[in-house]
């Protein structure tokens, strides 16, 4: 299915003219869709990569409809000072979704891994755009980790919006969340400190769906295998989050690269489920599988005990466990006239496109 056939073109990108966009990090879960819907729509992209020459990792994106011709890769890294400066030359637009993708980091290597990459990264992409004169807009994939924390931060039937910030995250809590945050922060700062471009901020939480390649290192891909290998049976964390199906999340960064209104943040979820949820919602795509929903919920003390070694840290435990954020997505439709779709039937989607991709094993 393409993208367009998916989530058809909204009339503020029919009506943009084939442009010239520099998309960050291509080879990442949300570059890859962002970057097949732009082709589709018509436009050029430039696509920065730490390897272009790594076909394991690009072959799905020159495999793209219309890649051949509109499609150029670079070699970036978001600390090499200067290293966006080619592919954002002469470009109309930026979409920056490169960031460091680490949940479990060392307390010693948060700085030098998580925060400086995902700041530094941000100031070297907006700065390149302040070089090329042709740039008018730029468009950020932050996260909804920027705007929350814990979800009960700010009152347990709290509901989140664009004005919320992550109250909670430091450089020692939740150290990704407060990446993000930072990040986020760092951009708008810099938007502020100039007049060439506008900034437009994407703010998706989980994000589900169909991958394009094989990279198994998704927040979602790995949640989806947890599932397909029994591991959430007969108990599942009882956690909730923000949910989106990632062809959305890509509608959302070319509308607002494209619509003439477009501004500020933007939450990108259409509604929040429990990790329970997940499972029911592959159960519900595939009723002859042998798969087992779980029928109960891990204990939150056990999970603190165990949790580590089983990859999920115990500020996460503390900060996760038993809740479920809200959130308000009201701002992107009534502003942009977006439509979200369902985040289960993204789960049906992504887990064909796993076992098609042979990133899952049969059930």
């Amino acid at each position: 299915m393409s993208q367009l056939a998916f989530q058809p073109a909204y009339e503020a990108e029919k009506a943009l003219q084939p442009a010239k966009v520099c998309v960050t990090g291509v080879t990442g879960f949300v570059a890859g869709s962002v970057v097949a819907r732009l082709l589709e729509l018509g436009h050029t992209v430039h696509g920065t990569c730490r390897d272009p020459s790594r076909t394991d990792t690009v072959a799905h994106l020159q495999s793209l409809p219309g890649a051949a011709e509109r499609l150029k890769l670079f070699k970036a890294d978001l600390l090499a000072e200067g290293s966006f400066d080619e592919p954002i030359k002469g470009c109309d637009f930026v979409i920056h979704t490169a960031s460091p993708y680490i949940i479990n980091v060392a307390q010693s290597q948060v700085r030098a891994k998580l925060l400086e990459p995902a700041v530094k990264g941000t100031e070297q992409v907006l700065s390149a755009a302040s070089k090329s004169p042709s740039v008018k807009r730029v468009v950020l994939t932050s996260s909804c980790a920027a705007i929350y924390g814990n979800p009960h931060e700010f009152g347990k039937d709290h509901v989140y919006t664009e004005a919320d910030w992550n109250a909670t995250s430091t450089d020692k809590v939740l150290t990704y969340s407060y990446s993000k945050k930072l990040a986020e922060e760092r951009a708008w700062e810099m938007a502020k400190a100039q007049s060439q471009w506008k900034l437009v901020v994407i703010n998706p939480a989980v994000i589900l769906g169909p991958p394009l390649s094989k990279r198994t290192d998704s927040e979602s891909v790995s949640i989806i295998n947890q599932i397909l290998t029994g591991q959430m049976y007969p108990a599942a964390p009882h956690m909730g989050f923000g949910t989106v199906d990632v062809r959305d999340v890509a509608a959302a960064h070319t509308l607002a690269m494209s619509h003439p209104k477009a501004e500020g943040r933007y939450i990108t979820v259409a509604k929040s489920l429990w990790v329970a949820d997940f499972a029911r919602a592959v159960k519900a795509g595939f009723p002859n599988s042998r798969l087992r929903p779980p029928v109960a919920t891990i204990p939150k003390w056990l999970l603190w005990l165990i949790g580590p070694m089983a990859g999920m840290s115990r500020d996460i435990v503390t900060h996760s466990v038993g809740m479920c954020p809200q959130f308000n997505n009201s701002k992107i439709q009534a502003e942009l006239g977006f439509k979200f779709h369902s985040p289960e039937a993204a789960i049906k989607d992504q887990v064909d496109a796993m076992l098609a991709l042979g990133i899952a094993k049969p059930f």
